[in-house]
């Protein structure tokens, strides 16, 4: 069978034709990054109270024109709007209620009494809210007044967002391995135009979160299929470069996205302009190509030449004539219906054969922590103090320096593995260690540890996005690569939840983060390296890769303890001989 991995020792492994794509593929992880954080400025909470018609006509038509309106709001909310205790991070403080009011009207009230006589008994907001709209123009929690009753609305519509990303993986996996990766990807960049346009124009909650949904799932799969794409079409020691530089890109994105809501303080015209940016995209989509190790891998060998001479000639590269000859030898793929069967069950092939089994279930679990850590870090931002626009800027910049280390540290320095369990070691002590500073006096160093492990998470999720398509054969890679993706999402559905359990203990969610990375950092010892490996073309070059260094554990393992028995047999021995003429 022809690898594709020594083709591109000819085509080289970042050539000019690699370059085109990656482009594509940069422009396109800046763009998922502005729909995965939109609902930071889109659904923003403000302040807010109840609307008392009558006693703000009152106000409109005696107060603002002798005083200044802060002035003459703030009179209106003293008489209306009752007061209640709000934790505090550094203790307790009153605050205007949201949900409440005072139950009196312009009737009641005349200027200058004493108030407290109307103040006895209160009502829940019974006409409405008034929103403070001197950031935000208008919201999605502010259109459908998702608030008091209605709260949970907003963070339904964040769950249900990953739970549509949850469930694309498999769908989007069967799919990039049985139509190709291209084609995939140009479904999810189409569907994702459509429902990123149709988000801004809803038409009540329920089609608010049902299109939330949609752009989760759609958007999931396409990033799957590009990501695939992207290191299928690059040499080894280019993988976690390219990895590297798109997570670069989606961060410059996570920043892009607080500018655009700065200028932009509409929800519904921020969402229209995020759901139109994917749309310069899908106009030069036509200089992508298919990956040419699919096409291989699946014999369709015609199709696999024509696209290598292509590759040959942008390249300005001379692959010999020899290798279209092995080409053109392959089996060429004729029976869609036999293709189809074998593409079902080689999915199976992931949990069939033991040691696939055994990667499969560890790169799992490894999966659920880098993305529960990660969102949880990511969702905990607003307790770095200052504006939303700055927190989410210093939030998206601080994974750059991050993905940067990332293309050093595993290429040159480690290794995959080594350098995954150094990261999510590091990440985990740092988060445990946070919980031991001080909350108020020096809060400061409470948030450097948190950024500290956010950087290091960082890295890690980074490295394994590569380290995962190094780990599988190629006609498992997208099926198994979306599998394990499946599991992160679990883990980003959660994030949100293990952020409430501060309210069993304070410290728990930092407890769990840290204990799940520290773990899967260990875990991480048991996965073979795969730094400047080709990437494995067959299920038994899967099954078999990493035996070996198992088998010398055990060897080894088996040495030692031998050696330890021979000296233990040794020392009984001796003891015997020199106890004998004592005695």
């Amino acid at each position: 069978m022809v690898k594709f991995d020594d083709i591109l020792e000819y085509l080289g492994g970042f050539g000019p034709f690699q370059k085109r794509i990656f482009c594509l593929l940069c422009f396109l992880s800046a763009v998922l990054a502005l729909h995965i954080f939109s609902p930071v400025f889109i659904l923003a909470e403000t302040d807010h109270w109840c609307y008392v018609p009558q006693l703000e006509q009152y106000y409109n038509a005696n107060c603002t024109n002798e005083n200044t309106y802060d002035f003459c709001l703030e009179t209106f909310k003293n008489f209306t709007i009752p007061f209640e205790e709000s934790d505090g991070a550094c203790g307790d403080r009153l605050v205007y209620s949201k949900c409440y009011r005072h139950n009196i009207t312009a009737v009641d009230f005349h200027p200058g009494e004493d108030v407290t006589k109307y103040t006895n008994t209160t009502t829940k907001c019974d006409h409405g809210w008034t929103y403070d709209r001197s950031t935000y123009k208008s919201t999605v929690i502010q259109e459908f007044n998702l608030v008091c009753d209605r709260y949970y609305l907003a963070s339904l519509s964040s769950s249900v967002y990953m739970l549509g990303v949850f469930l694309a993986p498999i769908p989007f996996g069967y799919l990039a391995d049985r139509i190709g990766r291209l084609a995939t990807a140009m479904i999810g960049a189409v569907g994702m135009t459509i429902f990123g346009i149709v988000s801004a124009f809803p038409p009540n909650t329920a089609a608010f979160i049902t299109f939330r949904f949609l752009t989760g799932f759609i958007g999931s799969g396409l990033g799957m299929a590009s990501g695939i794409l992207g290191t299928e079409l690059v040499g080894p020691s280019w993988r976690i470069f390219t990895q590297s530089a798109r997570n670069i890109c989606f961060s410059v994105g996570y920043m892009l996205l607080a500018a655009l809501a700065y200028f932009i303080r509409e929800w519904w015209i921020l969402q229209l302009v995020i759901g139109l940016c994917i749309v310069p995209l899908l106009s030069v989509w036509w200089v992508a190509a298919e990956s040419p190790r699919w096409l291989l891998a699946t014999g369709r060998t015609k199709k696999a030449e024509k696209l290598i001479r292509k590759i040959d000639r942008v390249n300005s590269t001379n692959v010999p004539e020899t290798v279209f000859d092995e080409i053109r030898a392959a089996p060429e793929i004729t029976n869609k219906e036999e293709d189809h069967a074998k593409q079902c069950n080689s999915r199976l092939d992931l949990f069939r054969y033991p040691n696939l089994r055994k990667r499969t279930v560890k790169l799992f679990f490894c999966w659920f922590t880098v993305s529960l850590v990660y969102y949880g870090l990511s969702l905990n931002t607003s307790n770095l103090g200052g504006n939303d626009y700055l927190n989410t800027a210093i939030s998206g910049a601080v994974e750059i320096p991050a993905n940067a280390a990332s293309l050093y540290i595993p290429e040159t320095v480690l290794g995959r593995r080594w350098s995954m369990c150094g990261t999510f070691v590091v990440g985990g002590v740092t988060l445990i260690t946070a919980l031991f500073a001080p909350s108020c006096e020096m809060e400061w160093i409470g948030i450097t540890l948190a950024m500290i492990g956010k950087f290091c998470i960082t890295i890690a999720f980074t490295i394994i996005y590569v380290f995962t398509e190094e780990l599988y054969p190629t006609p498992l890679r997208a099926t198994g690569f979306g599998l394990c993706f499946m599991c992160s999402r679990i883990g980003a559905v959660l994030a949100p939840q293990m952020l409430t359990l501060r309210t069993l203990w304070t410290h728990l969610p930092g407890v769990i983060f840290g204990v799940f990375s520290i773990l899967s950092g260990l875990l991480m010892l048991s996965l073979p390296e795969t730094r400047k490996e080709k990437l494995l073309e067959t299920v038994a070059e899967g099954e078999e890769f990493g035996k070996k260094m198992t088998q010398d554990a055990g060897q080894d393992a088996d040495i030692h303890i031998g050696h330890i028995n021979m000296s233990i047999t040794s020392n009984v021995d001796i003891g015997i001989q020199t106890a004998e003429p004592s005695t």
